[in-house]
């Protein structure tokens, strides 16, 4: 997959990094949207975007945002933008074309976009969107103005309706709130994968190995938004190859004096490997309990045991496989 980046001159002109003069002036079906999560509303977007590419012969695209607009937290991503990309990669999308949202993005008009991005950068002969898509200064552009203007310029503009599930509209915001009540295994329903983060392993006080439960310790991308604290059943990925593990995300309030900043600990439950400085991805499958604060060590001992066991229980239970395509 191509990914195109750009920047918009002080002349409001649109300089890219295209791979090739070929590539750069081939014509495209594009997906647009920011498509955090990247769950099943928006994998709909992009299925209805390869039917119309293989349809009339052209290269997929996609049109997403280097860092998130105005109207979404930049610390409450499901995605952060690397992750959006590896995500889309594995999709079968021939390029991948990546907005700045800066103050020359934001003010842009409707008529700007459609020019000098879809039309000039992107070479859009179909476009693809969801029906409630809203773009260009103060989101005066919607559907419908896409509409008007591709039957002026010969470019094609499909709306997809979204995708409902137990009787609600398949939403990033539903899946956010999801994450944030801990309900992980309906958010990895909506998404098709699991709650994931990646990172660096920290090596802290190293309490879990003193206690029998040697712990992989990675820092939330400062991004993402931070699932429900406590423990969860999960899955490491580590080297492309996935271990069934367990997860406390928190403060650990029994034995943390000084840090104040939440924290992930994974223990692989089967081995013990040395991870220290390595990177590796968690990914949430099944909250199992809130976070506690124990009288003292051995009680947080004794329910780390139990924990472990109900962990193990759940991965022996588990009948779908972890889909991990995309953290890889």
């Amino acid at each position: 997959m191509n990914v195109w980046n750009c920047i918009i001159n002080k002349d409001g002109k649109l300089i890219s990094t295209p791979s090739s003069t070929m590539e750069s002036t081939a014509s495209r079906a594009v997906a647009l949207g920011y498509f955090d999560g990247i769950h099943m509303g928006h994998q709909k977007i992009f299925s209805t975007m390869l039917e119309q590419a293989k349809k009339y012969k052209i290269r997929a695209a996609v049109q997403t945002f280097e860092n998130p607009p105005a109207s979404k937290s930049q610390k409450n991503l499901i995605t952060t933008y690397p992750e959006r990309c590896r995500l889309i990669s594995h999709m079968g999308i021939d390029d991948l074309f990546a907005l700045p949202f800066n103050e020359r993005v934001k003010r842009m008009s409707p008529e700007t976009f459609m020019e000098v991005c879809l039309k000039g950068w992107m070479h859009a002969r179909v476009i693809v969107v969801g029906r409630d898509y809203h773009f260009g200064k103060d989101r005066q552009g919607d559907v419908k103005t896409l509409k008007a203007w591709g039957e002026k310029n010969g470019i094609t503009v499909v709306s997809v309706d979204p995708i409902n599930c137990e009787g609600r509209r398949v939403s990033s915001s539903w899946v956010r709130e999801l994450i944030a009540s801990g309900d992980v295994d309906m958010a990895e329903k909506l998404l098709d994968h699991p709650t994931a983060f990646s990172g660096i392993v920290e090596k802290g006080q190293q309490l879990g190995r003193k206690l029998g439960f040697p712990t992989a310790n990675i820092r939330i991308p400062e991004q993402k938004m931070i699932p429900k604290f406590g423990v969860y059943a999960s899955a490491y990925l580590f080297e492309g190859k996935m271990y069934p593990g367990i997860t406390n995300i928190g403060m650990r309030p029994t034995v943390n004096k000084e840090d104040t900043v939440p924290l992930t600990e994974t223990m692989i439950l089967d081995g013990h490997y040395q991870l220290y400085g390595t990177t590796g991805t968690v990914m949430l499958l099944k909250f199992l309990r809130p976070e506690t604060q124990f009288t003292s060590v051995d009680e947080l001992q004794a329910q780390m045991t139990k924990d472990q066991e109900a962990a193990r229980e759940y991965h022996r239970s588990r009948q779908i496989p972890v889909r991990f395509e995309g953290y890889v």
